[in-house]
C-alpha cells in the first residue's frame, strides 16, 4: 500500500477506514505495480519524474467573444511551432482509454468518448489554444475551420471566413464549404427535419445564417459573450459533410476534415485513427502515423505502460502515482487540470413532498462533507508530496460553482458569505435537519454511474458514509452509463439524489446550463426555476467586458445561488495525473480548458521519439 504521512488518514481511520474507502484493490494496485518491479533499482528514485523533453509551443492569434473583433482579413488559427531541430515522424501513439465510444454520431449523444473520438476526425469552427499548466483556463480561442472572423459592435452578428483548403476525406473527397456549416448547425439544432442533439440549446443563440459564398458565413445571433467558446466546445458541434446519412452512415463510421481518418473500431476493445495526409494544418502535422485508443482495466494499463505498450496513461487514482514514480523513472508523470465539477443534484419527486425540497436539508447535506479531509485522501496530497509532486496548491474547494477558474471562482474557505454553507459542521447540519422536520433522517435513492474511473468511484463511496452521520441513509443505485445515465440521469430524469460530473470551459456555461432551461435537455438537473437567477444569468451572458462579467459571476454565487443551494458541491475532478512513456514527445503548452479534448488541442502536435 502506498505510504502516507502521519496525519493523512486520521479522518478515515476514525470514520471510514482505508479498506472501506478504497475497496476493490485500488490502493493495493499501486503496491502490486511496485512489487512487480522490485529489485529494478527504480525504488531509489524519490523525486518527480522528468518533465516533457520538448520546448515547443502552439501559438495563435485569436480573440475572445468579449474582446474587440478580429478584422476580416486577420488570420487567427493555431500555428504550432516544431521544437528546435524538428521532431521524428511516424509510429503509432498508443493511448489508454476507459471506454470505447458508445456510439459514433457526435450529434446524437452526450457520451464523452464519442465526442473525443469525433474530434480526431471532424473539424470545428473554433478551437482551444493550449497553454502551460499554470495558465489554464485560457480565455482565448483560435480558429479551426475559421480563418478569420468579425463581430458587429452589438454582437448580434458574427461573420466568418473559412480556410480555403479544408477537405473532407473519402468517400466525400471535396473542400469544406459554408453549406456544410449550415447543414451541421441545422442538424445539431434539430432544424429542417433533423433530430436535435441532446444539448441542442447550446446553439440556441443562433437565430439565422447567411452563406453568401462558399467560404463566408454570417450568424445572426442573440448577443452572447461566449460565442466562440460555444463554437469551440467539442460537446457542441462538429462540422459534418452535408452528405452525412446518404454517402455514409454516421452510426457506422466517421468522415470529416480533421487531422485523422477513422480506420478501425472494436466495441469495448479499441479504436484506431490514421494520419490525414491532406489535413489543412499539414503537411508537417500530425507527426504520428496513427493513434490507437485501447480500453484497459487499471492494473492492466499500468502493466502495459511500464512495459512500453502504452504511451499515454490516465492514472486511475493519485494513489497509484508514488509507486509508479519510483517504479518507472524513464517515464514522465504530469499533472492535468481537469476543470470539472462533482456535485449532488436533486430529483423526483419535485412536487415539494421530498425532504430535499427544503433548502435546509440541502444545506445540511453540504455541512456533512468534510472537504478538507476528502481532498487530502482522494487526491493523495501527502503521498504525492512525499515524492516531490505538488498537490495542495493545485486543488481548492468547490463553491456553489467549481474551483479553478481564474477570475471567476470563489473560495468558500475565505469567502464569508458562501462559507456559511460550504464548511464542515455536523452539529449545525443536525439542527437544520431537525428544523426541517427530518430529525430522524430519511432514506433516499442515491444514483451514480461507475463510468468515470476509480478516482470517481472513491468519491461516490465516501459521500454516503458522511451523510449517514446525520441520519440520511443513501440507498446506492449504480446506473449504467450508456443506457441510462446519458439518456436519463444526466438529463435530470431520476428519483432521489444523484452524483454528477460536469465540465465546461467557463463558469458562465455552468450558470446557463445548470440554472436555466428547466424543461429542456440541458444540465438543469435539479430543475431550478428562479426568475431572479435567470435574469442575472442573462445579464452575465450579455456583459462583454471580461473583468465586469467575471465580477458578476463571482457575485451571483454569493447573492443568489448559495442560500437555495440547488446543488451541493463535492471536491472531485480538479486535478489528475497522466503518464507519458519515455518515447512520447509533447509541447510545453498542451493543457486545455476541461472538455476541449486531447484529441483536439493535443495529439495532432505530439510525437514519438525514434529512440524510444
Amino acid at each position: 500500500m502506498t505510504a502516507r504521512g502521519p496525519h493523512a488518514n486520521d479522518f478515515w481511520r476514525a470514520r471510514l477506514s482505508r479498506r472501506t474507502l478504497l475497496r476493490d484493490g485500488v490502493v493495493g494496485g499501486a503496491g502490486l505495480v511496485a512489487a512487480a518491479v522490485k529489485g529494478s533499482g527504480a525504488d531509489d528514485h524519490a523525486g518527480p519524474l522528468p518533465a516533457a523533453r520538448a520546448t515547443a509551443t502552439q501559438v495563435a492569434s485569436s480573440t475572445d467573444a468579449a474582446t474587440p473583433a478580429a478584422s476580416p482579413d486577420e488570420t487567427a488559427t493555431p500555428s504550432p511551432q516544431a521544437p528546435s531541430g524538428g521532431v521524428p515522424r511516424g509510429g503509432t501513439f498508443k493511448v489508454h482509454a476507459w471506454f470505447t465510444p458508445a456510439s459514433l454520431d457526435p450529434h446524437r449523444t452526450q457520451d464523452f468518448t464519442t465526442k473525443g473520438a469525433a474530434t480526431y476526425v471532424y473539424s470545428s469552427l473554433f478551437k482551444q489554444i493550449p497553454v502551460v499548466f499554470d495558465e489554464v483556463p485560457n480565455p482565448e480561442m483560435g480558429g479551426d475551420l475559421v480563418e478569420s472572423w468579425e463581430f458587429t459592435p452589438g454582437h448580434d452578428q458574427l461573420t466568418m471566413t473559412l480556410v480555403p483548403n479544408a477537405k473532407f476525406t473519402a468517400p466525400i473527397d471535396r473542400i469544406v464549404d459554408s453549406e456544410d456549416v449550415r447543414f451541421s448547425v441545422n442538424r445539431f439544432r434539430g432544424l429542417e427535419g433533423h433530430e436535435p442533439a441532446p444539448n441542442h440549446n447550446q446553439l440556441d443563440f443562433i437565430l439565422g445564417m447567411e452563406t453568401p459564398d462558399a467560404r463566408t458565413m454570417t450568424f445572426h445571433m442573440t448577443p452572447l459573450a461566449r460565442v466562440l467558446w460555444r463554437l469551440a466546445d467539442m460537446f457542441n458541434m462538429h462540422v459534418m459533410p452535408r452528405e452525412t446519412g446518404t454517402a455514409f452512415d454516421p452510426n457506422a463510421t466517421m468522415v470529416g476534415s480533421g487531422p485523422f481518418i477513422w480506420e478501425d473500431f472494436k466495441q469495448g476493445v479499441s479504436f484506431r485513427v490514421a494520419r490525414n495526409p491532406e489535413w489543412f494544418r499539414g503537411p508537417d502535422v500530425p507527426y504520428v502515423d496513427a493513434i490507437e485508443e485501447v480500453t484497459l482495466a487499471p492494473l492492466m494499463a499500468l502493466t502495459q505502460f511500464q512495459g512500453g505498450g502504452i504511451d499515454f496513461l490516465i492514472l486511475p487514482t493519485p494513489d497509484y502515482v508514488p509507486a509508479l514514480v519510483r517504479a518507472y523513472p524513464e517515464g514522465q508523470i504530469q499533472p492535468r487540470k481537469a476543470l470539472g465539477f462533482v456535485y449532488l443534484g436533486f430529483g423526483e419527486p419535485r412536487d415539494g413532498s421530498a425532504p430535499w425540497a427544503d433548502p435546509r436539508v440541502r444545506r445540511a447535506i453540504s455541512l456533512t462533507l468534510n472537504r478538507a479531509d476528502m481532498i487530502t485522501a482522494l487526491y493523495n496530497v501527502d503521498g504525492l508530496e512525499e515524492v516531490g509532486l505538488q498537490v495542495a496548491d493545485r486543488v481548492a474547494w468547490h463553491n456553489i460553482l467549481p474551483a479553478g477558474y481564474r477570475g471567476q471562482s470563489v473560495d468558500p474557505q475565505t469567502d464569508a458569505k458562501t462559507s456559511q454553507w460550504i464548511r464542515y459542521d455536523v452539529a449545525e447540519a443536525k439542527k437544520l435537519l431537525e428544523a426541517a422536520g427530518h430529525g430522524d433522517g430519511f432514506d433516499v435513492t442515491y444514483n451514480y454511474t461507475a463510468a468515470f474511473g476509480p478516482a470517481w468511484i472513491q468519491e461516490t463511496e465516501v459521500i454516503p458514509q458522511l451523510v449517514s452521520e446525520i441520519g440520511i441513509r443513501f440507498q446506492t443505485r449504480v446506473v449504467d452509463y450508456a443506457s441510462e445515465y446519458v439518456t436519463n440521469t444526466f438529463r435530470g430524469k431520476f428519483e432521489g439524489i444523484a452524483l454528477h460530473l460536469q465540465a465546461f470551459p467557463g463558469l458562465e456555461d455552468y450558470l446557463s446550463e445548470m440554472y436555466a432551461h428547466p424543461g429542456a435537455a440541458g444540465r438543469n438537473l435539479s430543475k431550478v426555476e428562479d426568475a431572479a437567477i435567470a435574469a442575472a444569468i442573462d445579464d452575465i451572458n450579455t456583459t462583454f467586458d471580461t473583468d465586469e462579467r467575471n465580477e458578476k459571476v463571482r457575485n451571483i454565487q454569493r447573492d443568489l445561488l448559495i442560500d437555495p443551494m440547488w446543488y451541493v458541491p463535492s471536491v472531485g475532478w480538479q486535478l489528475d495525473w497522466i503518464g507519458l512513456s519515455e518515447r512520447a514527445g509533447v509541447p510545453d503548452a498542451w493543457h486545455g480548458n476541461g472538455r476541449g479534448g486531447y484529441q483536439s488541442y493535443g495529439f495532432p502536435w505530439w510525437w514519438l521519439e525514434a529512440s524510444g
